[in-house]
């Protein structure tokens, strides 16, 4: 892109440099001329003087001539590409694609330049997508994943276990559940990556095949490894779900995640705080990696600790999260009501689906 016909504007910090500079130029070279000229020289009187003011006074033009030469060809150089830069951030997000701004070298601008050039990418990118209609909101996306739901979730020795979902203005592609395992009971919350119709085919698989192994009674990492591989053979690449799974065992509980982004709160003693895990999102890799890359988060759990499985949705909502911390010591079923019954102004539902899984210790 280029910004030629603004030559006026342009060259305003140029001008200015120039003359700032190039009277400095001046006086400094008149300056150093008569120091230096008092220093070897004996005073000077009558003709001599007025010769050596008249030398100083030519140097010190040529000097702020060559100082102001410099500065002006400087700063025009820095203005064009300012001028430029101000051009295209009157086109950035207005979906010019043929917007390209290049700048040579690695100094303060060029680095502007290319942030500015990743920033129109990355906002082209999310209205192209805003502009993709969301699968989720689709009335049969959103049927067939309700039918999906369970009514009660089971039960774990020495938990009160609860979860549900407040349906929202839009979702329709998280799916949770749980199973018995060989580690104990497992919850799950699942969703596809994406919007589209891939996303809801990656999330609907994810949840069919970990209830498929959940069956097997295998444990948690075993069956996050079956849904990894069965996505991953199936899919198109770079198709994946997102999954949170909780463990709660005889032994302890585990925590493991596969490209979650929302960790596990843990509300104790009138405080939440956050819990994550490692793991790369189901269908990227055939197996090596993935497995290598899950890495469980192991809980203590004392009696009166809730655990507190969300969406992403719940995730990004902090006055939900301050329910959830004031309504905790409740009792579970009590809970549930308490913090899902407050959600949205008065009958309106909330903005996105909302999914909690919820585990309290028991005495």
């Amino acid at each position: 892109m280029s910004a030629r016909g603004r030559g006026g504007r342009r060259g305003r910090i140029a001008r200015r440099f120039a003359l700032l500079l190039g009277l400095a130029g001046c006086v400094a070279a008149a300056l150093a001329l008569l120091l230096l000229s008092n220093h070897f020289q004996p005073p000077a009187e009558g003709e001599a003087r007025r010769k050596a003011w008249a030398l100083a006074l030519v140097v010190a033009v040529l000097a702020g001539s060559v100082v102001a030469g410099v500065a002006w060809f400087l700063a025009n150089d820095l203005g064009q590409k300012l001028t430029d830069l101000v051009l295209a951030i009157q086109r950035v997000g207005s979906k010019n694609s043929d917007l390209r701004i290049r700048f040579g070298g690695n100094d303060e601008v060029g680095a502007l330049a290319r942030g500015l050039q990743y920033l129109n990418e990355d906002m082209n990118a999310l209205q192209a997508r805003a502009e993709v209609p969301s699968a989720g909101r689709d009335p049969q996306v959103r049927e067939m994943r309700d039918r999906a739901l369970p009514q009660h979730l089971d039960e774990a020795e020495g938990f009160e276990v609860d979860g549900s979902m407040a349906a929202g203005e839009r979702g329709g592609l998280d799916y949770y559940g749980s199973g018995k395992g060989a580690g104990g009971t497992i919850l799950f919350v699942v969703r596809g990556e994406g919007d589209g119709t891939l996303g809801v085919l990656a999330g609907r698989m994810a949840r069919d095949e970990l209830m498929r192994a959940l069956r097997q009674g295998v444990t948690a990492r075993k069956a996050l490894a079956h849904t990894n591989k069965v996505l991953h053979d199936a899919l198109p690449r770079g198709a994946c779900a997102l999954a949170s799974l909780l463990e709660l065992g005889a032994e302890g509980v585990k925590l493991y995640q596969c490209g979650a982004r929302t960790p596990l709160w843990l509300c104790a003693r009138g405080q939440v705080q956050e819990l994550a895990a490692e793991g790369i999102a189901l269908g990227l890799d055939d197996g090596p990696v993935f497995e290598k890359a899950l890495r469980s988060a192991r809980i203590e759990a004392a009696p009166g600790v809730r655990l507190v499985l969300v969406n992403e949705a719940v995730g990004r909502d902090q006055a939900l999260r301050e329910l959830v911390r004031e309504h905790a010591p409740k009792h579970t079923s009590a809970f549930l009501n308490l913090v899902l019954g407050s959600l949205g102004p008065g009958d309106e539902p909330p903005h996105e689906d909302v999914v909690l899984l919820t585990a309290k210790r028991m005495a």
